[in-house]
């Protein structure tokens, strides 16, 4: 058991990796093969240079060829999805879910809203051609894997998620949301089914409205300035995905 997490862990810094390169590429509209390079110098980096994680920390987060400072994005990323990684083969396995369909299907939709968060962080947009294809995979897997009633539910709540914030949209001109969140609410929908999409929602205005109310608070942000919303709802979409059952069993004992 250890071993198959240490390489969960492993593969997620690997995964990582090549995220940050489609990260940092596509929003350039550059190709994602090639060699990596520094971003200041543009340097061609070596192997070593790019071992996940590990390179970062051995060059005191500078290149070693300019010594300008690295990204801290690029550790960031690779930490997150190898901790995702490794949560979702573990949950995958107390859940006696664990099949190679199943595992590949989670892993692939992990990297890709890690992709969108970071990209929505960073250029405040939503990459929709990523959500497209991840849209079209859950509904391929769902066709596959539910029975046709519960197929039915997530599709309903993926055109019922994108329908909500369309009507955000509309309602405030575009100024409260990005149509990028409609096409993310019908993924969100369509991997979740219903009850866990209106869990992942909640809790997503709720994260937001926090963070918000922090950044206010230290002046980061002023009253009425936006901040990306993708990265609260992408939260909420990974919590939901892990805990839906548990937290809203929690919530009916309550009453």
């Amino acid at each position: 058991m250890i071993l198959y997490l240490l390489l969960s862990f492993i593969l997620g810094t690997a995964v990582g990796s090549f995220l940050n390169v489609v990260i940092d590429r596509t929003t350039r509209r550059e190709s994602i093969l090639g060699r990596s390079y520094c971003d200041h110098c543009r340097a061609t980096l070596s192997t070593f240079d790019l071992i996940p994680i590990v390179s970062f920390a051995v060059l005191g987060a500078k290149c070693r060829y300019c010594k300008k400072p690295i990204s801290w994005q690029y550790p960031l990323v690779e930490t997150v999805t190898a901790i995702l990684f490794l949560l979702t083969f573990l949950i995958l396995v107390s859940e006696n879910n664990l099949s190679l369909a199943t595992l590949a299907y989670y892993l692939f939709l992990i990297s890709v809203v890690i992709v969108v968060a970071v990209v929505d962080i960073k250029f405040s947009l939503i990459p929709t051609t990523f959500v497209f294809i991840a849209s079209f995979i859950s509904l391929f897997y769902n066709f596959f894997s539910f029975s046709p009633s519960l197929f039915a539910q997530h599709t309903a709540a993926a055109f019922l998620s994108a329908l909500f914030f369309l009507i955000i949209v509309v309602a405030t001109r575009g100024r409260g949301m990005g149509e990028g969140d409609i096409i993310l609410g019908f993924l969100i929908g369509m991997v979740l089914g219903i009850k866990a999409t209106l869990l992942s929602l909640f809790l997503a205005f709720l994260l937001g409205a926090l963070v918000s109310l922090v950044l206010i608070l230290f002046g980061y942000k002023k009253f009425g300035q936006t901040i990306p919303f993708a990265p609260f709802l992408i939260s909420g979409l990974l919590i939901s995905l892990y805990w839906a059952k548990p937290i809203l069993d929690w919530y009916l004992m309550l009453y």
